[in-house]
């Protein structure tokens, strides 16, 4: 058997097992980092007038205090005469105006999420997993509004260049987390493939495989089923032909050294 039928045959052997591999869903482990996140970005996208507007709210407050204001006779008689006029024409429009009716909001953890919601364009979903022990595992994120471990909300925090990111803390060997982030319009599917990374203490730098992009080469693959199955059967078949190719040689070399 020729050289180069050996390099060419061992060449389909790998070419089409790693495809068949990576069409299997099973290559995501193969040269794996201690550390790695595996991601899905998705469009979010919310009704019309869905949300919270602060202005709307600093309006309807100040209306209804002013029209109980009125309608509360203990109110009427404790306050001196002309107070009433004061009260509804100074008092509560300072109150109620709508920088403080939103600072109020973002002091209220579930209002201010409510509020995150008009600016929320994106969603980052996935599991980070850590298959040795590591401390301070960190995702730096762009424009991360909000984020959620195992269910959690959890505070986002910003790093010394101004990029947005999740703390994990310490990870053990083998412990893993399930993550959601909410980005807002700073962050596009093009910048986001090279923004997230993850690390942890001691320069350890893990692996992000980021899936969700639209419009790449094979996008089809996910939506067409029998694509799939076109692909690996053709896949499987190189397989059988490289392994063919290099081992029937061998057997009947062998064959006619016996003979």
């Amino acid at each position: 058997m020729r050289f180069w039928q050996v390099v060419i045959s061992s060449g389909l052997i790998l070419s089409s097992g790693l495809g068949l591999l990576i069409m299997s869903g099973s290559a995501r482990g193969l040269f794996a980092p201690g550390l790695q996140a595996e991601l899905v970005v998705q469009d979010f996208k919310l009704p019309p007038d869905m949300g919270v507007n602060p202005s709307v709210v600093a309006d309807f407050m100040a209306q209804e205090l002013q029209r109980r204001l009125g309608q509360d006779i203990a109110i009427r008689l404790t306050l001196p005469s002309g107070s009433m006029d004061k009260v509804r024409d100074i008092v509560l429009p300072r109150l109620m105006n709508v920088v403080a009716v939103q600072t109020m909001l973002e002091e209220i953890p579930d209002l201010s999420a409510l509020l995150a919601l008009n600016n929320i364009r994106q969603t980052i979903s996935g599991k980070v997993i850590s298959r040795n022990a590591a401390s301070d595992v960190a995702i730096t994120v762009p424009d991360a509004l909000l984020a959620s471990v195992e269910g959690r909300l959890v505070e986002i925090t910003t790093t010394a260049t101004g990029m947005t990111a999740l703390s994990l803390g310490d990870m053990t060997a083998g412990q893993s987390y399930h993550v959601v982030l909410w980005l807002g319009d700073a962050a596009n599917e093009a910048a986001l493939a090279k923004s997230i990374l993850i690390g942890a203490s001691g320069g350890e730098r893990g692996r992000v495989l980021l899936g969700g992009d639209h419009g790449w080469f094979g996008a089809d693959v996910e939506v067409l089923r029998w694509g799939r199955w076109l692909i690996g059967s053709v896949l499987a078949v190189v397989l059988l032909f490289g392994l063919s190719n290099l081992f029937l040689p061998l057997f009947e070399n062998r064959k006619h050294s016996r003979s």
